[in-house]
């Protein structure tokens, strides 16, 4: 008995077999599947790339404005005044992927708390991730005044400090989706030999 059964091995096994065959998954199910992941791969990259164009493209800064460059003509002075012509070059930075249209501005001269002197600023556009120099001319002139109560002393030293501002304002447009008003400003100081005629320790902020 212990022989037959050996070599004929009860039916329930073979069911098992078979049904565990038969729950295998057809290749047209796998190919089902497998579309199904790439689908939401697909999904995710587009995603990410979408993050990507709003955080990068649309993303809308202020322009940059620097003043990059002093050149000063007709340097007249005595003990107690000051007078000149400064011409100013300024550096407008688009770091937007779309275009900066902005309208007339201003850019002055400062000693103290007072104006030293003045010039405007036409407006224009500069293209995105461009760079574009604008140019002013000042002409500045102070003297004995309750604005002006310490230029005795500077020109007395030969050495004048001065800030520049300026402010520009218009509007930034990407691809005809995002229109932002930013304004470009600038604020830089300096010194100014007088004996040497030269610009010195000029900083921007």
């Amino acid at each position: 008995m212990e022989e037959e059964n050996h070599l004929n091995p009860p039916p329930k096994t073979y069911h098992k077999i078979h049904e565990f065959a038969t729950n295998k998954p057809t290749p047209e199910q796998e190919g089902k599947s497998k579309t199904l992941v790439y689908i939401l791969i697909a999904v995710v990259l587009l995603s990410i790339a979408f993050l990507i164009f709003g955080l990068v493209v649309l993303r809308i800064k202020p322009p940059t404005l620097r003043l990059s460059k002093v050149v000063v003509r007709d340097l007249r002075y005595t003990p107690s005044s000051l007078n000149m012509s400064m011409i100013a070059d300024l550096s407008l930075h688009n770091m937007n992927f779309g275009s900066f249209d902005f309208r007339g501005g201003n850019v002055a001269l400062w000693y103290g708390n007072a104006t030293f002197g003045a010039a405007s600023i036409h407006g224009s556009r500069v293209g995105g991730r461009e760079r574009r120099q604008i140019s002013a001319t000042l002409e500045v002139s102070g003297g004995p005044s309750e604005n002006y109560m310490n230029i005795s002393r500077d020109i007395e030293s030969n050495l004048v400090r001065l800030m520049t501002v300026a402010e520009l304002r218009g509007e930034i447009r990407v691809m005809k989706i995002v229109n932002r008003h930013r304004t470009a400003s600038m604020n830089c100081s300096m010194d100014y030999n007088l004996r040497g005629q030269q610009v010195l320790n000029l900083s921007c902020q």
